[in-house]
């Protein structure tokens, strides 16, 4: 896809792994409960790639990221 290019890019993914969990942490508890905690979860574990498509699926802006 369009993103698989970003995987070789400086990205401060501590950084961006702490806030996709924050953010499923936000949405379980606003509205979505189990699924949320379930994609919190797994963004605990994802991989750098994994990290970069879960963070453009949420909108979030990965350019914010990079170092």
């Amino acid at each position: 896809m369009f993103w698989d290019n970003d995987t070789n890019a400086d990205y401060d993914y501590k950084k961006l792994r702490k806030d996709l969990e924050n953010e499923y942490m936000c949405q379980g508890i606003g509205f979505s409960g189990g699924f949320s905690a379930m994609q919190m979860m797994d963004a605990s574990t994802a991989s750098e790639k994994q990290l970069l498509r879960m963070a453009k699926e949420e909108g979030l802006d990965v350019e914010k990221y990079r170092k």
